[in-house]
């Protein structure tokens, strides 16, 4: 992108829209309207390609350029709140559509995050700034991996089971991931990554975040004052993030259907391309920690990579060498015992005594539940509907009434609406060209 030297006016306008078209803090309204009727296949894709791309453009275009730092200290804790809003609206809302749409709110801050720590400490002529700034460019494309492979799985397989009920509930959807007739193990990759297990990339992308932020502990309290505080909100928003996948695939996806729950026909040909879909994503959740530390030989990442990072990777991909070869080993043990002494009897995690039934089957507002009343009305309404999200509508919609003022109160218009209509028009115009003008002489 060229523009005048010193000129950083268009840096800033199209920083304006990337914030916007990503659905960062305060712009991400638009985000849960998507996904609330979209279909499973074009959510997944949305949010492994089209929600990310704003950020990689900013990556390439804008990250390069030395803004005022004012710019960063602004957004720094807007990202932080972004993460904070987003954990809690995911893990209190009752639609699991929607849940993922609040998680995806959550992940895209948090890309957000690593890339304006990255431009803070860019320029910077401390050693330890400057580390600090690269390391979190890694950062920013291992949770990029993550939240593109990782949300996708998510929205992929959850989205479609909540379609196989027409409902928005997801008490209502209990147990109806049993009725696939795919393995829950398979159907739970996504989950593990964002419960931070070893051996996979949710595990990759939140270890390195808490180990950047013990670093940036070490460091002297005048380097990291600005960072120290907006860490507890960061924390708070991550995990509930995470839990908000586990109550799902728990109640989903473990728990025991209703005897006469209905759903929508799912034959075996579709059985067996989705378990096909899964399976591939699944398999770059869980081999891209193993091939970690030959990802940060990149080109592309090779110069921002210093050794005690490099230690780090080899860490991270030892332990996932390790977790991922004790569940193939186990794996293989419960494939013996149940060719020796068959399926047994209780099948089930959340009915006890042998139970089977469905009255004891967990619902996930269980685990949300207790919190609500301390916590979640805070943020959601009785109707399930986000607070912040219905007073920034409420803001937006005023502001673009300020004009019926001028005209008629009434539903049938009038003959002078007209000329006031191209009078307001007029004036914008008018300034628009002003703008122009004096930008061609140098006024602005």
């Amino acid at each position: 992108m060229i523009l005048p030297d010193g000129d950083n006016v268009g840096i800033i306008l199209l920083l304006v829209g990337l914030l916007i078209k990503s659905g960062f803090s305060g712009f991400h309204l638009w985000i849960p309207k998507v996904n609330e009727g979209g279909p499973s296949h074009a959510l997944g894709a949305f949010a492994g390609v089209l929600e990310v791309f704003p950020l990689l453009l900013f990556y390439r275009y804008v990250l390069p350029n030395q803004l005022d730092p004012i710019i960063y200290q602004v957004l720094f804790p807007l990202a932080a709140l972004g993460i904070f809003f987003g954990g809690i609206t995911s893990f209190f809302h009752k639609d699991p559509k929607i849940s993922l749409a609040y998680s995806s709110v959550e992940s895209i801050n948090f890309l957000w995050l690593c890339l304006i720590i990255a431009g803070m400490f860019q320029f910077s002529v401390d050693s330890e700034l400057m580390n600090l700034s690269n390391s979190f460019r890694i950062l920013f494309f291992l949770s990029l991996f993550h939240h593109s492979f990782s949300k996708t799985f998510q929205l992929f397989s959850i989205g479609m089971v909540a379609r196989l009920k027409n409902s928005s509930s997801s008490d209502e959807l209990k147990g109806i991931g049993r009725l696939l007739g795919i393995s829950p193990l398979l159907l739970g990759a996504g989950t593990f990554s964002y419960a931070v297990l070893p051996g996979t990339l949710g595990f990759v992308s939140e270890a390195t975040y808490f180990y950047l932020n013990a670093r940036i502990l070490d460091m002297p309290i005048g380097r990291s004052v600005f960072l120290l505080p907006s860490m507890i909100f960061i924390f708070f928003g991550i995990v509930l993030g995470g839990f908000t996948h586990i109550k799902l695939f728990m109640s989903l996806f473990l728990s025991t259907p209703g005897k006469d729950i209905n759903i929508q026909p799912f034959g075996a040909q579709k059985r067996r391309w989705v378990s096909i879909s899964l399976f591939s994503l699944a398999l770059v959740i869980f081999i891209f920690p193993l091939v970690l530390p030959y990802f940060v030989r990149l080109p592309m990442l090779s110069p921002f990579v210093d050794p005690q990072l490099v230690d780090w990777f080899w860490t991270l991909s030892i332990v996932s060498y390790i977790t991922i070869g004790a569940v193939f080993i186990f794996r293989l043990y419960d494939h013996y015992q149940l060719k020796r002494y068959g399926i047994p009897k209780t099948k089930n995690w959340d009915c006890g005594g042998g139970y089977s039934g469905h009255e004891l089957s967990i619902p996930s507002s269980v685990f949300s539940e207790p919190l609500r009343n301390s916590l979640g009305r805070y943020f959601l309404n009785k109707t399930g509907e986000s607070k912040v999200d219905s007073f920034l509508i409420k803001g937006i919609t005023l502001f673009f009434r300020l004009g019926t003022g001028l005209i008629s109160k009434t539903n049938h218009p009038k003959d002078e609406d007209v000329s006031k209509y191209l009078a307001i028009s007029s004036m914008f115009l008018i300034f628009i060209f002003s703008l122009l003008i004096l930008g061609d002489f140098g006024g602005l």
